[in-house]
C-alpha cells in the first residue's frame, strides 16, 4: 500500500458511537423480551431472547468498563450499567453524555 493512501473502512466509529449502538440495540433486545414475556406469546422466542439479552448486557457492561478504563466514560455509568437498569440506565447514560458533548462542542 502506497503512503498517504487508506482503504475506505479505515476511517472507522470511535468506541464511544460504538458503545452508544451496542446499547441501544441492547435496549431494543431487552424491550422485545419485555414484550414477549409479558405477552406470553411463545416460549421459545422468550427463550431465545433471554438469553441474547443476558450474553449482550454482560458484553455491555464488559464494553463500558473497558471505556472507562481508557477515559472515554466517567465511572458511574458502569453503576448505572451494571445496576438493575441494565441497557435502559447504560442507554440513559450515554445519551446524556452525548447531548453534553453536543453542547460543549463550538457550532461552525
Amino acid at each position: 500500500m502506497r503512503p498517504g493512501h487508506t482503504h475506505a473502512y479505515s476511517a472507522g466509529v470511535s468506541y464511544f458511537t460504538a458503545v452508544r449502538l451496542f446499547s441501544i440495540f441492547e435496549l431494543c433486545l431487552f424491550s422485545a423480551l419485555l414484550a414477549v414475556a409479558i405477552g406470553g406469546w411463545s416460549e421459545h422466542a422468550e427463550l431465545v431472547l433471554g438469553w441474547s439479552h443476558g450474553v449482550g448486557w454482560i458484553l455491555l457492561c464488559v464494553a463500558v468498563a473497558v471505556g472507562c478504563r481508557r477515559r472515554v466514560f466517567p465511572w458511574p455509568l458502569l453503576a448505572a450499567s451494571v445496576s438493575p437498569l441494565g441497557p435502559v440506565g447504560s442507554t440513559l447514560g450515554i445519551e446524556l453524555l452525548s447531548r453534553r458533548r453536543r453542547q460543549a462542542t463550538p457550532a461552525g
